[in-house]
């Protein structure tokens, strides 16, 4: 397989949540200053919920672009016995937004919804739940957040959908939801879109029909689309050479 990494992008990501996490962390330490006048209590109580927001929420983005490895590169370990057809493309822009990860092959394009966290997870068609008591929750709250990942593959589809018809390019999309952690537990009934755990991305993938009318021409036109933007990391996957056997002379 081959992946694509729009390294620019993870950086700025990186940058932007350290300064998101120093500035709560700044308001939040401010609030104690703030407490001293007895007239400003209502501002500290206001400036520390702000803080305590704010530095979580730089903490969690800290977390998912600094942790090592990544998600793209979890993704990559996962997928990465499968062929140079197909090619796994991180963080490209998609018309003004920017989509986490999506897969070129033979048969269109895949829209992968990663997520890495523990625990049990619980999805009836839309929804979503964690299962856990209030004291895990309280202490993961800065840690990788379930969120709602249906709503984000539906904003990802439509975005790549668009990209598509934009570029004159008619291929079908199909969008999973993908769990990395080692630990996680799906309870999964009636899903709007696959849910997978990460080993289970590659047979998945496989058993998706190709379509004739992509052509090896149009699918490297895609990728090169995907692939634009700055400090871009291309990498193919290397074929092994069988030793060459000689006879005794």
């Amino acid at each position: 397989m081959r992946t694509v990494r729009h390294n620019a992008y993870i950086q700025s990501r990186k940058r932007r949540a350290r300064y998101i996490a120093f500035a709560g962390f700044a308001i939040l330490t401010s609030s104690l200053w703030i407490a001293l006048n007895p007239k400003m209590i209502l501002p500290a109580y206001a400036a520390m919920f702000l803080g305590f927001v704010l530095f979580n929420m730089g903490m969690q983005q800290v977390g998912k672009w600094s942790r090592n490895p990544r998600n793209d590169q979890l993704l990559d370990a996962q997928m990465s016995k499968l062929g140079d057809r197909y090619t796994l493309i991180h963080y490209p822009t998609i018309g003004k937004h920017k989509a986490e990860h999506v897969l070129v092959y033979p048969g269109g394009m895949l829209v992968l919804t990663a997520r890495e966290i523990d625990g049990t997870i619980e999805n009836v068609g839309g929804r979503w739940r964690k299962k856990g008591g209030g004291f895990r929750r309280l202490f993961g709250f800065s840690g990788p957040q379930l969120g709602n990942p249906n709503m984000d593959t539906e904003e990802a589809l439509a975005e790549v959908e668009n990209y598509l018809k934009e570029n004159q390019i008619e291929v079908d999309v199909e969008g999973i939801i993908v769990f990395l952690h080692p630990m996680v537990e799906l309870e999964i009934e009636n899903p709007d879109y696959p849910v997978l755990h990460g080993e289970e991305v590659p047979g998945f993938v496989i058993s998706l029909p190709a379509d004739p009318s992509f052509t090896t021409a149009e699918r490297e036109r895609l990728v090169s689309l995907l692939s634009a933007g700055e400090e871009v990391q291309q990498e193919t996957p290397q074929t092994r050479r069988r030793p060459v056997k000689r006879r005794a002379a």
